[in-house]
């Protein structure tokens, strides 16, 4: 009332006044909602046909007014999703809500304040439901783009609140550490070979390590946990793999392979060599999986910005979707000269083990923490 008097006596502008009045009984009274947002595993939602039990409190309404018996409360979900179940409402109060419209099949809820009425500060919530229709989480939705629910307190609300209470993620997470190698540029190798002279020099390296883990909480802000579509934590089967994807320039690789140990004697899955990438399959949850390639004998390219760009799809998987990884060091493949362009004829040596690379990556591993990919506290070999 100060500001309008002074309005008033100021600026002689009764209008001026209703208006900053009218703004302020507005501020002063607008309920406010927020909640819980519900990540699913897309991948999963896939499976299970688009539908998904919502636990409870997804949504929770605080009133500024008094909600008198009798009065109208809509909830209303994502555009395409239905109530799969009869839907109901939970209060801090002592009210009734009856159920007087829409419900399972539709896409809102009417609710009827039967009992006692819904003083200022008290809540309304969701208690937990099914929904159906939920194909767009069959897809990535990130948390900051979670698709919305609304409440409205008809009479007392001008329009719906709205909050972002429905997202979904891969349902994987993986860890991915680079490698430092080099490329030994001077004879006999000429640049066909991995080390740094002499001996050690080898054919075969290992470029980089990963492990896939069940996704727990989501991508994108690290703070929202990622469920299964029946409302508990995310969960993958024991038995699914991945495909890992590394970008880069392999001119001179022959093989791409798997293996169990970082000195790439226990070979695993052999996979895919193309110019600008290799794949390999069979990547399984839960252990740390090293990645070797072995020359052809033609001069090698270096990659000396490592691998920025690697991808996880699933491979005899259906319950997640293909994913970056968490590229915790994208290491590099230079000439031992240095990581300017380099081409040298190309000479056909006897492979042998690199060992300088393999101290160079464990040492590299324990600088950047590598117990992280040791989930079932295995050690680094």
């Amino acid at each position: 009332m100060r500001l309008c008097l002074f309005l008033h006596e100021s600026a002689r502008s009764w209008l001026a006044c209703l208006t900053v009045f009218l703004l302020c009984t507005a501020a002063a009274s607008a309920a406010s909602i927020s909640g819980n947002v519900a990540d699913y595993n897309a991948a999963q939602v896939r499976l299970a046909s688009g539908v998904v039990t919502v636990p409870a409190n997804l949504v929770t309404y605080t009133a500024s007014a008094t909600l008198a018996i009798g009065s109208t409360f809509v909830v209303i979900l994502p555009t395409g999703f239905s109530f799969g179940s009869t839907p109901s409402l939970t209060t801090s109060g002592t009210t009734i809500f009856n159920l007087t419209g829409g419900g399972i099949g539709q896409r809102s809820a009417t609710f009827t304040i039967a009992t006692a009425a819904v003083t200022s500060g008290q809540t309304i919530s969701l208690a937990t439901f099914s929904a159906a229709g939920v194909t767009a989480l069959q897809t990535v939705t990130p948390v900051a783009n979670a698709l919305p629910v609304t409440m409205q307190a008809i009479g007392t609300d001008p329009t719906p609140l709205s909050f972002g209470a429905f997202a979904s993620d891969t349902g994987l997470s993986a860890i991915f550490v680079g490698a430092i190698q080099f490329i030994d540029a001077s004879p006999p190798s000429n640049s066909t070979k991995f080390g740094t002279g002499g001996p050690s020099d080898s054919l075969t390296a290992v470029i980089s390590a990963t492990a896939l883990q069940v996704q727990i909480v989501d991508a994108a802000t690290q703070s929202v946990a990622i469920l299964s579509p029946n409302g508990t934590p995310n969960s993958l089967s024991s038995g699914d793999t991945g495909t890992i994807t590394m970008f880069g320039d392999f001119g001179g690789i022959a093989r791409v392979f798997s293996s169990s140990t970082s000195d790439c004697l226990h070979p695993l899955v052999d996979g895919t060599v193309n110019y600008s990438s290799v794949s390999v399959p069979g990547v399984p949850l839960n252990a740390e999986v090293f990645f070797c390639i072995t020359g052809s004998g033609a001069p090698l390219q270096p990659t000396p910005n490592g691998f920025t760009n690697v991808t996880i799809s699933p491979g005899s998987s259906t319950d997640f979707l293909s994913t970056a990884v968490v590229n915790e060091f994208p290491g590099f493949i230079c000439f031992s000269t240095g990581c300017a362009p380099f081409t040298q004829p190309p000479l056909v040596t006897v492979p042998t083990l690199s060992n300088v690379g393999l101290l160079i990556l464990t040492g590299l591993m324990a600088w950047l923490g590598l117990w992280r990919l040791k989930p079932q506290g295995t050690a680094l070999t």
